[in-house]
């Protein structure tokens, strides 16, 4: 058996870590680091799994950047490389934690022989609403970042409770929540509506095979595991890294294997890829815009745009860039149907505010017109241009329309959410075909409905020029 005092500077001689990025790493002293790795002293047997789970990571990254996996195996005399097969670097990391704890327990004669466990179990004879957000708030604490994948669908009860927890946490905070979706109920918007009600939380959704297991991971973090019958309840959670680690491993192979409904993308993955060039290659689209109006900018201004956008985003300007080359042939001749709310309309001529693909502008009063003077040049150019204005968001509300811009041509959708601080969150990449065709034959219903109006394109040369001179007048008043 390795003393921890040995199984430490080992680690530390074969990482070439240093002791002060050691003690930058735990938050502690040099000085105590200093006297664990002399074998002076021990850590404190009330905080060593939480230390030893930090040096698990720590040590893991080197080695696996370093790749020193040969060496580390070497090192400890470990023949047993399975735990490496799916996740190399999060297995190395249960590896080296269980190293850790077994060394401290056996240089440790005075800690207790049962170790301290970090699961819990509960049983109700009744609802286990309270145990599990209590569970939940005290593991999420006080994250920046929340990764949750459950193996439940939306609309279930527990999916409420983990919704009800993302509402609740700061806006500065990032939840992600990976969920099912039952079959028969991919052409219901009601779906739609859970993602617009809880518009603060990226959801991403599956096609539930029929799992009959409720679980629910986050990510690197903890997971818990629920049964919910008739006369009795059942909560197991746990962070121990072992077991984590084989869960984390099972959800994230089960998911993998499953059918994308809804997908996200963060902002730089999507740039990076060739999905919206992919996506502007058709002749035909429906646009709805909830917020703003980005389409038909002048070049100027997305130059300007461009210009303002920082060093370190250049994936950003390169996206940019493309897109204003193939929007400018798109407009050309292509079958638009362009559909804004005449409340983000109004909203756009006092404010100014756009997402221009994934990045926020603010146009000034003089860009807003020459933008508008730019909407009425290409469509007296392209008569295959229509614009229609949603006069009553009722409509779109009852859908779950209202906090979205959507993008849609025959095969693809993806829709850009806007929180209630007007910032973009990831974009939504509809992949399921039933979800696609409900919502375009929604939108098309709503564009020919009496709530909406076609306006010709001198008719609405004239609604432009009015409301421009409007809010002119009121920013002058102001």
């Amino acid at each position: 058996m390795w003393q921890y005092r040995q199984a430490f500077k080992t680690l530390i001689d074969l990482t070439n870590t240093k002791l002060s990025t050691v003690a930058f790493s735990l938050g502690y002293d040099i000085s105590y680091i200093s006297k664990w790795n002399s074998g002076r002293k021990l850590p404190s047997s009330k905080n060593i799994y939480t230390i030893n789970r930090k040096l698990s990571s720590l040590f893991a990254k080197v080695i696996i950047e370093e790749d020193k996996v040969d060496d580390f195996f070497t090192a400890f005399k470990i023949n047993n490389t399975d735990v490496l097969k799916n996740d190399s670097r999060k297995g190395l990391e249960v590896l080296i934690y269980k190293l850790l704890n077994e060394a401290y327990m056996d240089s440790n004669q005075d800690l207790p022989m049962e170790t301290i466990s970090n699961t819990n179990f509960i049983f109700k004879n009744s609802s286990i609403d309270k145990d599990l957000r209590e569970a939940l708030e005290k593991i999420i604490g006080k994250k920046k970042k929340v990764d949750i994948w459950a193996t439940f669908d939306i609309n279930s009860h527990f999916a409420q409770v983990l919704m009800q927890i993302g509402k609740n946490l700061n806006k500065d905070v990032e939840f992600n929540l990976h969920l099912l979706c039952m079959k028969k109920n991919l052409d219901k918007l009601d779906i739609l509506k859970k993602i617009t009600d809880n518009s603060g939380i990226n959801i991403e959704l599956y096609e539930d095979p029929g799992i009959g297991y409720d679980i629910i991971l986050i990510r690197e973090t903890a997971y818990l595991i629920l049964r919910q019958e008739e006369d009795f309840s059942l909560l197991t959670h746990g962070e121990e890294l072992d077991t984590l680690f084989e869960i984390s491993s099972y959800i994230m192979e089960l998911f993998k294997g499953l059918n994308k409904v809804i997908a996200l993308s963060q902002s730089e993955e999507l740039a990076k890829s060739n999905y919206r060039k992919y996506f502007y290659s058709d002749n035909e689209f429906l646009f709805l815009s909830n917020y703003g109006f980005e389409f038909l900018l002048p070049n100027p201004i997305i130059d300007r745009i461009i210009n303002e956008i920082d060093k370190d985003k250049d994936f950003k300007k390169k996206e940019v860039q493309g897109i204003k080359l193939l929007w400018e042939e798109l407009f050309a001749d292509a079958e638009i149907n362009f559909l804004a709310t005449r409340t983000g309309l109004l909203k756009y001529f006092e404010t100014g505010e756009i997402f221009y693909c994934s990045l926020r502008a603010k146009l000034s009063t003089e860009e807003i017109q020459a933008h508008l003077n730019n909407i009425i040049s290409v469509m007296k150019k392209n008569k295959n241009i229509n614009f229609y204005i949603i006069k009553d968001n009722r409509p779109l509300q009852a859908m779950g329309l209202d906090k979205f811009n959507f993008f849609i041509n025959e095969n693809n959708m993806f829709f850009k959410k806007i929180n209630g601080d007007g910032d973009l969150t990831s974009t939504s990449i509809v992949t399921d075909v039933k979800i696609h065709n409900k919502i375009h034959r929604s939108l098309e219903e709503i564009m020919d409905s009496d709530f909406s109006q076609k306006y010709e394109v001198d008719d609405l040369e004239k609604l432009f020029h009015k409301y421009v001179h409007v809010f002119k007048k009121m920013s002058h008043k102001a």
